[in-house]
């Protein structure tokens, strides 16, 4: 039983730790960069903020209609994600990325991936690869992310 609680655990967290999100500064193309790279250097933020547990920096990031649907089919939002964060349950050693591709059409960017995240969740360690797709909304000249889904790697 214990292994099955830290499996399910382990899928959880990739729920939280994947829809939650950084500080968001109005992003478009620039000299130095295009808005792909912007998006990228956001999913880069947020890893950074989900290893400090800082939910302010990342609840600006994701709409408060975000849904999430997670590698079991389970949906979970917002409000999921900050509570296990914010409450310890969820605990983030190693965030990293891989593969990371955006396309942006208009006001909506998708981006797609590989994370391969280490951490706690309810205590149990969890280690693994995720690929998955976050779905960004351009709004008042922020991206914000409304939509995530994922997918275990073997």
């Amino acid at each position: 039983m214990g292994s099955r609680i830290a499996r399910l655990g382990y899928q959880s967290v990739f729920f939280a730790a994947l829809i939650s999100s950084t500080h968001v500064a109005p992003l478009t193309a620039q000299a130095s960069g295009s808005v792909e790279d912007s998006v990228r250097a956001l999913e880069s933020q947020r890893a950074q903020a989900l290893l400090k547990a800082d939910t302010v920096a990342l609840s600006q990031l994701v709409a408060d209609d975000f849904v999430e649907i997670s590698r079991l089919g389970t949906l979970r939002t917002k409000a999921d994600n900050m509570r296990e964060i914010a409450s310890g349950t969820l605990k983030l050693t190693s965030v990293r990325y891989d593969s990371l591709s955006v396309r942006i059409y208009g006001d909506v960017a998708v981006l797609q991936g590989i994370a391969d995240n280490t951490g706690t969740f309810h205590g149990f360690p969890f280690a693994g690869k995720i690929r998955y797709t976050r779905v960004f909304v351009r709004r008042a000249g922020r991206w914000q992310a409304v939509a995530m889904q994922q997918t275990g790697m073997q």
